[in-house]
């Protein structure tokens, strides 16, 4: 499934060609109860594409969103939502370095990817952006969808069940965003939390030690709903409200 191809911004031309996705760069392997344990060095081939491209991606979703606040200063919801997606590229950064992967976002400035047709598919969106508002909600529609959809794909792959708790919140986290994205396309009013959903989960490290790490946790604000992610460290093993783990 090439998310980036099939799924169109406001337009099919917008799009057309760029066939994007995860499974244009990896393919996921078949479902499976993940048998590599928390504190597993490795990951195979398919999952290290996933992680490189899933920085990336949420990479992307910040840079755009950060670039429409600009344009649009009294849309608020892109500023909100570009911090969560900050966090949400911070935790698969955790993740890289836990597993030992080189970081595709290293030294890389704004609109600008290891993967060449995410640049290229940066300028479009930011073209699109530019015409309204509404186009630039219909962005945020589209870039939500497709992480959506690249992240049930990644979490379809064999990968270590830390992996996959950080992808089940990033999911989550996509789905808030998506329902805000199409309100606000839909000229709905919406109640917005102050996006930032960060909490210091509680860990234990690994072996017999009882030093407490960092992990990641839920938030919830006001009316809306926060779902960032913050900062796991090392080879932490969390708890029930450690989402990292």
């Amino acid at each position: 499934m090439n998310t980036w191809k099939t799924r169109t911004v406001a337009a099919a031309a917008i799009m057309a060609g760029l066939g994007l996705g995860i499974t244009a760069i990896a393919t996921a392997a078949p479902t499976s109860t993940p048998t590599v344990a928390v504190t597993a060095t490795a990951v195979d081939a398919a999952a290290a594409k996933q992680l490189a491209f899933m920085r990336e991606e949420e990479r992307l979703a910040h840079d755009v969103y950060t670039e429409i606040y600009k344009l649009y200063p009294d849309a608020t919801a892109f500023s909100r939502i570009a911090n969560a997606e900050q966090r949400h590229h911070d935790a698969m950064g955790v993740l890289l370095t836990r597993y030992g992967l080189a970081d595709p976002s290293a030294s890389k400035s704004v609109g600008t990817y290891a993967e060449p047709a995410l640049t290229e598919l940066y300028a479009k969106l930011m073209t699109q952006a530019k015409i309204s508002v509404t186009e630039a909600y219909k962005v945020g529609v589209a870039i939500e969808e497709t992480d959506i959809a690249d992240l049930k794909t990644s979490l379809a792959g064999n990968a270590p069940t830390d992996v996959k708790a950080v992808y089940t919140n990033l999911q989550a986290g996509s789905d808030n965003h998506l329902a805000t994205f199409t309100a606000l396309r839909d000229g709905k009013a919406v109640a917005m939390g102050n996006g930032a959903g960060m909490q210091n989960g509680r860990g234990q490290a690994a072996g017999t030690s009882t030093t407490p790490t960092r992990g990641m946790g839920y938030g919830r604000t006001g009316t809306g709903v926060g779902t960032g992610i913050g900062a796991g460290v090392g080879t932490g093993i969390g708890s029930a409200d450690c989402p990292l783990r």
